[in-house]
């Protein structure tokens, strides 16, 4: 079993080699007037956290309703064993205009899991969505737990998009064995402080707000991701919508889900001319 101290070698690793794949490809979205943000979620109710999936249910219910007063549409990854506990729900978000993408079938830890397995966990998700009528195209990883397998894997199984923590400035493509592409999308940051410094609603508001603040200028794109059963807390969801209403005040930001940015990116961006990166 891998230490927490290796394991954290590890993601650094694999970030420093995610910023040297970055800096070797133009920008994407260079020359537009404003950067783009992208709002997302992780829905994994019982899967990551024993309990979570009534909080979680009734969090997206009222996360829909301030995305339709803000006119927001968002980027939602959810557990394929969730989706499927829960299919009115995934209709709803659907029917909403929002973008579904996979976040594994059943919240597991991918690289952990040998070859067979990996492809099978993917391959289940793509089928559980398949069956509420849903072509998923991204995926975000439990934990942003990833490696190259996972990455080959994911192409394997014909995802065009995987979105994991990184300090990338900009959407990249990541080229793999026989010619396999991939877009990475980069996280900025998400909600779990909330869990991890107990931080009150609003100086989470405020560090949200610094980050695209600090994102004019330096870069193009800006993911920011949310957990509905993270945000059922009280006056979570307050600050949350006030965060929604701020953004789509501003003028010098564009918020759109990770499908609509990998459109606007792959029509931009010429071929990548390194081999594996």
């Amino acid at each position: 079993m891998l230490t927490p101290g290796f394991d954290r070698v590890r993601r650094k690793l694999r970030g420093l080699r995610g910023e040297r794949r970055c800096a070797r490809q133009r920008d994407p979205l260079t020359g537009r007037d404003r950067p783009i943000v992208t709002t997302f979620y992780d829905v994994e109710g019982d899967y990551a956290r024993r309990g979570a999936t009534p909080a979680e249910i009734e969090s997206i219910g009222r996360i829909l309703e301030i995305e339709r007063r803000c006119g927001i549409r968002s980027t939602y990854n959810i557990v394929g064993r969730f989706a499927l506990d829960a299919p009115s729900l995934v209709a709803r978000i659907r029917d909403a205009g929002h973008e579904i993408a996979s976040h594994s079938y059943d919240h597991s830890n991918l690289t952990r899991l040998g070859k067979a397995k990996l492809l099978e966990n993917l391959e289940r998700t793509r089928r559980a969505f398949e069956e509420l009528g849903i072509t998923v195209l991204g995926h975000r990883s439990p934990q942003s737990a990833w490696d190259e397998r996972v990455l080959g894997a994911l192409a394997d199984t014909g995802f065009a998009w995987n979105a994991e923590n990184g300090r990338e400035p900009y959407p990249y493509r990541i080229r793999l064995q026989d010619g396999k592409m991939l877009w990475r999308f980069p996280v900025a940051a998400d909600d779990w402080q909330y869990e991890s410094e107990g931080l009150a609603p609003a100086r989470m508001l405020e560090r949200f707000k610094q980050l695209v603040r600090g994102a004019r200028g330096r870069r193009t794109h800006l993911a920011i991701g949310f957990h509905a059963w993270v945000e059922s807390a009280p006056g979570r969801l307050a600050a949350l919508e006030e965060l929604f209403h701020w953004l789509v005040d501003e003028e010098r930001v564009e918020i759109m889900p990770f499908g609509d940015v990998l459109r606007t990116a792959s029509s931009a961006a010429p071929e990548p001319a390194a081999a594996h990166g």
